[in-house]
């Protein structure tokens, strides 16, 4: 494992692979998975249980994915030179990278609720109206439909991120600091007063701290502005949240600022089939626990089948990289924004 900090005054560009991402991905990925197999069935695990208490904050993995993307969206958009001119190419080429995986997971569940139906019984039903709304992540405006998979609601808010950002890049990265400070505390002012856990602004703190990192990566902010704005950030997450949302914010804050090519190689495998592994796991979990839990008793038992269905989702989730989300990202290369020809540099005079 190696460590370095960030220079202040680095140029963005010279380091185009930050390692403590991708080990950041591959662990929010994991607990979140292993949350949902130990406390996703209440009855599964005894409430006593040690390693249910611990796997019981594995949630707070998407916080960290939250700022994650805060940090690499507007990374990926200064190497591309965007310009507002670039909003539907923008947003084409997220769609390529985020849709066919997710649209493949769809009918993944689909299939998986069909068999389920023909060998163990009654399942729910899926009516159109509800599979259709998928498309452009539109269940949140239309209740009571709900989530085919309970981890949609996340992209749901990743894509409001994406349209907000691609609006505002501008103002929220320009070179003079004064229209990022005024901007990102509109959007907290925003957040604090928002509980609405289905739209962009109840987390907008999270990706704002990965803003801040980014701007801290790529020299905008001096020494003393990086932390005082860090600090703010933090502040408003504990007054909103609680004291394990201000961990799981700091955690990749820490990494990503201070060992930004911190390695652990596990870590960083499960990294690249982090999206792929966020998609599939629910699912399984849903179906086979329950059944499971018929034929197997006590704690030990149970926690030695959660750790291989945990491995055998790890299995599914490569091959569903390999064979779905690895050519969406070549899909996603081919689109192309911005002006090539000129220098790396930011929005405004």
């Amino acid at each position: 494992m190696a460590k370095s900090s960030i220079s202040v005054q680095a140029p963005l560009y010279q380091n185009t692979n930050i390692a403590s991402l991708e080990l950041l991905r591959g662990l929010a990925s994991a607990v979140v998975c292993l949350y949902h197999f130990t406390n996703g069935n209440d009855n599964f695990i005894s409430e006593g249980n040690w390693v249910k208490a611990i796997a019981g904050k594995g949630w707070l993995g998407v916080e960290i994915f939250f700022v994650i993307s805060g940090f690499i969206i507007p990374y990926s958009m200064a190497r591309s030179h965007y310009r507002w001119r670039d909003f539907p190419l923008f947003l084409l080429k997220r769609w390529v990278r985020i849709d066919p995986p997710f649209w493949v997971s769809i009918l993944f569940v689909l299939g998986l609720n069909t068999l389920c139906a023909l060998y163990l019984g009654p399942s729910l039903a899926f009516p159109w109206p509800r599979v259709l709304l998928h498309f452009g992540y539109l269940i949140p405006f239309f209740p009571p439909y709900r989530w085919l998979n309970g981890v949609y609601w996340t992209l749901g808010v990743e894509f409001q991120y994406y349209l907000l950002i691609a609006l505002f890049y501008p103002l929220l990265f320009h070179r003079r600091t004064f229209y990022f400070w005024i901007t990102t505390s509109a959007f907290i002012a925003i957040s604090i007063f928002n509980s609405q856990p289905a739209f962009f602004f109840d987390y907008s703190m999270f990706f704002i701290l990965g803003f801040t990192l980014f701007r801290r990566f790529n020299g905008q902010l001096k020494p003393w502005e990086f932390y005082l704005f860090s600090a703010v950030i933090f502040w408003a997450i504990s007054y909103k949240f609680s004291l394990q949302y201000l961990i799981a914010g700091f955690f990749p804050w820490l990494l990503i600022a201070f060992w930004p090519d911190l390695k652990i190689l596990g870590l960083r495998w499960l990294g690249m089939i982090s999206y792929s592994l966020y998609l599939v796991h629910l699912p399984l979990g849903e179906k086979l626990i329950p059944l499971a839990a018929r034929y197997i008793e006590g704690d030990g038992l149970r926690l030695v089948f959660v750790l291989g269905l945990f491995a055998f989702t790890l299995v599914l989730a490569y091959g569903f990289y390999l064979l779905i989300e690895r050519p969406a990202m070549r899909w996603s290369k081919l689109v192309h924004y911005g002006d090539k020809s000129q220098p790396r540099s930011f929005f405004g005079p």
